[in-house]
């Protein structure tokens, strides 16, 4: 058996490969790993703050690690900061990350380019699975999830807030990945099999960071 640390975003993709490794024998979840901002406080992209992530793997058993990333970090300081993180997993024992990536082959390739300069392995457990199916497995499994950022060029503002259900599926434009995995939407989950009790959140306004063409849903304490 493998021990093994999940990177974490939050999302439906990283539950569902969590989900998938928890039932898997040959593998043993050391800890959850995330990226967070440290100017904003939230993880990057999906804009949810680090207190709901932490709570996931609380409610999931399981410990938390975290690189705080500075705001405007170039490439370097970024792969630096993760190849500490990298050595500290490597010292206990944990040589092996898993990421829930689907299609993209570029992300795929940096991700094992990065690894592999710092002696370490990648597992998708998700790779290349048909992303209809993943959806629709997801939700069930009895997981539940709010989408939390839209690219609002590619999809409705106004889906920002919803459920993350068969009926948003179906509403998707036609040429929207029903996983979102070209970016063009992100969840936070909460609630599911993986978690000992459901995350208690509950719905802000809308807002915006680095671009108007994003729109993110805000997260608060319910």
């Amino acid at each position: 058996m493998k021990d093994i640390i999940v990177s974490w975003s939050g999302g439906k993709d990283s539950a569902l490969a969590l989900n998938e490794l928890l039932h898997d024998k040959n593998y043993r979840v050391k800890g959850l790993f995330s990226t967070t901002s440290i100017a904003s406080g939230r993880l990057p992209v999906h804009e949810v703050k680090k207190e709901f992530i932490r709570q996931q793997a609380r409610e999931a058993g399981l410990p938390f690690f975290e690189a705080e990333i500075p705001d405007n970090a170039s490439n370097d300081e970024y792969e630096a900061l993760m190849g500490k993180k990298f050595s500290t997993f490597k010292s206990q024992g944990v040589h092996m990350i898993a990421y829930a990536d689907l299609l993209l082959e570029d992300i795929k390739a940096y991700r094992d380019e990065l690894l592999l300069h710092h002696g370490m392995e990648g597992l998708y457990p998700l790779w290349k699975k048909d992303t209809e199916k993943v959806a629709h497995d997801f939700i069930s499994k009895g997981f539940r999830a709010i989408v939390t950022t839209v690219d609002t060029e590619k999809m409705p503002a106004k889906m920002a807030g919803n459920q993350f259900d068969k009926q948003f599926i179906e509403a998707l434009p036609k040429d929207v990945d029903p996983c979102g995995e070209n970016g063009e939407f992100h969840t936070f989950v909460i609630d599911g099999p993986i978690f000992k009790n459901p995350i208690p959140v509950r719905k802000g306004n809308t807002f915006e960071t680095f671009s108007a063409r994003f729109v993110h849903i805000e997260l608060n304490r319910r």
